[in-house]
């Protein structure tokens, strides 16, 4: 069981701060619930600590976000060229929060998105839209786990990835 205070990955949202917990009666049956709230949100959520329908897990520790940073390469990219199939496949991942999946969505979709360029063309609103919820997810959970600012982890991806192509 997690604290309060404590930060956590909670499945598609990505990290959450847990405000605090406490006993509520839901449907006549008295659970502990964590109160949270998604990073840089000013929403809230409410959900039983015992949640087995949903993902949440520790932020990963400094060691595997130097593993996940040393991993933004275009060898480790989840390529899948059915648009549909793709779409499907990373947005399950997305949901399963893995960061080692979520580093490989982001790559393919950075890869994707420099063929596009240098084709005259954009991106499509499907892949943005996927690779803005990657970041979303990925990028504040680095910053945690590494104690630098979100944006500094944005740049060192984008350095990286320039880099390896």
């Amino acid at each position: 069981m997690f604290k309060q205070g404590d930060h956590i990955m909670y499945s598609y949202h990505g990290v959450c701060y847990i405000d605090e917990i406490r006993e509520d009666i839901i449907e006549k049956e008295k659970k502990l619930f964590y109160i949270m709230h998604p990073f840089n949100e000013k929403s809230r959520i409410m959900t039983p600590v015992d949640n087995d329908k949903v993902k949440m897990r520790a932020i990963m520790s400094s060691e595997e976000a130097r593993e996940v940073l040393n991993s933004v390469s275009v060898d480790n990219a989840l390529r899948i060229p059915d648009r549909k199939k793709r779409d499907q496949v990373y947005t399950k991942l997305l949901k399963e929060g893995d960061p080692k999946q979520i580093i490989q969505i982001i790559n393919a979709l950075n890869i994707e998105d420099q063929e596009k360029k240098a084709a005259g063309k954009n991106m499509s609103t499907t892949d943005k839209r996927i690779l803005e919820r990657a970041e979303k997810l990925l990028y504040p959970e680095l910053s945690l786990a590494l104690g630098v600012e979100v944006e500094t982890i944005k740049q060192k991806v984008e350095t990286i990835f320039q880099e390896a192509i």
